[in-house]
This record gives C-alpha cells, structure tokens and sequence, in this order.
C-alpha cells in the first residue's frame, strides 16, 4: 500500500526567535506558523534564516537551518545567503516571510528561478522600493496576510491569489491555571518592545493612581525607554525587562486587564506607516483569560469584535475615559476573560489557522501544476 508523501515546506525569514537572533512578534508569528500547520499534518517543514555564522538545530521537533548572512548591508532584513539556490532544492513550496524587505526580494528571486510556487507574508520589517514600486511581489504566487490591515497595503499591488490569517496563537500554552478564580482589573499588564511606536507614553501618562501598571519588554530604544522611567516616577509602574516565557505566563496570571497602545504618530512627531499589522501580544493575553484595551492604530481593532471583552481607545482623552472606568470598576465585566479566550480558541488558534493555511498552500502547489 502507498503511503502518501508529506508536502516539503521551507519557511524563509531574516531573524528567528531567539536572543541570539531578535525577540520580536515577526519572529514568534513564523514559530507559530509552522506550529500549527503541524496540527494539520501532511507537511515536513524546515525554517531558514540569516546569522552570523551557519547553525542547525530543532525546535518543537522542526529543524531551524541557519545560514550565514552575506549582504554587507547592515540590518536585520538586509539579510541574505546565496545558499539558498542550493539548500531550496527539493522543496514543495517556499513562504517568504518579511518578504517586502530586502531579504524577501532577494529570496523571492531565487526562489522563482528555482520554479517553486512562492507564497509572501509582510511582517512589518520595511520595505524594499522593487517589491511594491517596482511590482516584483508579483512574481510572487500568493500572499498570506497577518489582517485585514496588512492586506489592504499590499491589495494595489498584488493581484494573485491571498488569504488573511489572524494569528495563530499557542492556546494550550497560554492559558491561566486552573486555580484561577479571579483577577484584580486594577493590574493592567502591557508587553510590547520598548519602542517610540508602541505607545507605552500613552498608558503611563493617562494612568490613574488607583491602577498599576506591569511593562514588560526588551529596551531597544534606550532614550524612550529613560523617558518612560521618568514618566513613570511618583506612579505605580514597574519594568520587567528580561522576562522569559515562563515568566511572562507568571505576569499574565497576576494581572486583570492587557494594554497595547501602538501609534501612527510617535511622542517624538514621526509618522509610523504600519503601526501593527498584527498585535499577536494581544491575542496572546486574550488566550490568556484578560480582556484587552487597545488602539485604533493599524490592525488591533480587528482583534477586538466584541466590547465585551476587547475596547478601542482613540485618543489620549478616550484612553483616559476607560481607564477610569477600570479603575471605578465598570469595565470589564466579570465573564470578559472567559469571553476573550473563547473568541481566540475559535478564529485563531493552532488548528483553526493550521487548517486554513494548510488549504492555501495546497490551493497554490495544484495551481502552479496547472
């Protein structure tokens, strides 16, 4: 009897997570990705990535190839390896993540030359002009989207075959004891980078004495982050700044409610043309059991359907608004947590976004055939 031969999928993306490499959303989200479409079965998945010098090594049972960074220009998603001519050979299809970058645009071109069917996904990581100007993302043979936000940047220039996919999030690994009988709301929890364009101003400046306010993150912009800390004097706000996953869990069952306050304008003036494509923290809290406050900036108001357990602040004068409410106890309710992690196990978890995906690239392999 003939078995049937899983389909070879290689994953390309600049950074992977790991201190060693970047500890960033982008980098989670393919972790992530490859997760769950191993919930879906009927795939041998291989990431590749750039670094210093070459490595291999597994992680959740998926071999993590890396290959040594030849681009003499600096930064991450300048990346790229002329290995990968050789290492592709062999594969099913090839997703590009950070594919409107450098690294996507270089990867991209080899990838088509090898006559792979090539899906691209937009993390954020910037934009290389011959993607989206000079229409190379066409010559990619889909798009996966991380929302409907990110879609719609890249809808005038790409006219193939796209899907949007919101998430996925590990619901078995972020979920509250089963200890947990309730949660003080007044314990509000932010995890982002500490970057200008997360907002994290916002919440210091419009927080009321009644409230406590945990951050959690990696300091990548030193002088905002001295900013904060002087912000954040005379009030009830601690930093944690090296917190590993376990950690991070420990601090989610402590708090009540999740923050993130991304912006299109940061407190030093500049514009941020993609603000969040996709806020994967808050998705995380909301598996997590906390419902969620969060900007209208980008994508985060498409996470949070229902005001029962998600709300969207405006302006400094909204965020103020329902911060207040937290702290007079009028919102949330008292079944918001339980609302906010029934609405993540139903449209973002590992199986539900594994199996979509999972049809996509089918979808695109047969289509490449034809």
């Amino acid at each position: 009897m003939l078995t049937k031969q899983k389909l070879r999928i290689a994953h390309l993306n600049p950074a992977y997570f790991s201190p060693n490499s970047y500890v960033g959303g982008g980098e989670r989200y393919v972790d992530y990705i490859m997760q769950s479409l191993q919930s879906a079965g009927g795939f041998d998945q291989v990431l590749f990535s750039m670094g210093k010098d070459d490595q291999f090594f597994l992680r959740d049972g998926i071999p993590i190839r890396v290959l040594r960074n030849e681009s003499s220009h600096p930064g991450m998603t300048n990346a790229f390896s002329g290995a990968l001519w050789r290492e592709l050979a062999g594969f099913d299809l090839v997703h590009i993540h950070q594919c409107l970058t450098l690294f996507g645009a270089y990867s991209t071109a080899i990838v088509r030359s090898l006559g792979i069917p090539t899906i691209g996904t937009d993390l954020g990581g910037g934009e290389d002009r011959q993607m989206l100007r000079g229409r190379c993302i066409e010559l990619l043979d889909g798009v996966v989207s991380i929302s409907q936000y990110a879609h719609n940047l890249l809808g005038s220039y790409f006219t193939g075959p796209h899907e949007i996919l919101i998430g996925p999030v590990d619901t078995d690994r972020f979920q509250s004891g089963p200890a947990k009988t309730g949660r003080n709301t007044r314990n509000l929890i932010c995890v982002s980078r500490i970057l200008p364009h997360k907002g994290i101003d916002r919440v210091v400046a419009a927080l009321p004495d009644a409230l406590s306010l945990t951050i959690v993150g990696r300091a990548y912009h030193q002088p905002y982050y001295e900013l904060l800390c002087k912000m954040a004097e005379g009030k009830n706000v601690r930093f944690i700044l090296d917190a590993d996953d376990d950690a991070l869990l420990d601090l989610y069952d402590a708090s009540g409610v999740f923050v993130q306050a991304s912006t299109a304008r940061d407190i030093y003036g500049n514009e941020i043309a993609k603000p969040e494509l996709m806020g994967l923290t808050t998705l995380e809290a909301m598996s997590f059991g906390l419902p969620v406050l969060v900007s209208d900036a980008g994508s985060l108001p498409e996470l949070v359907p229902d005001p029962r357990f998600g709300r969207v602040f405006a302006n400094q004068e909204d965020l103020a608004s329902i911060l207040q409410a937290i702290a007079a106890g009028s919102w949330p309710g008292p079944n918001a947590g339980e609302l906010a992690r029934a609405h993540v196990l139903e449209n973002h978890g590992f199986d539900t976004i594994g199996h979509r995906l999972a049809k996509f690239y089918k979808r695109i392999i047969a289509e490449k055939k034809n």
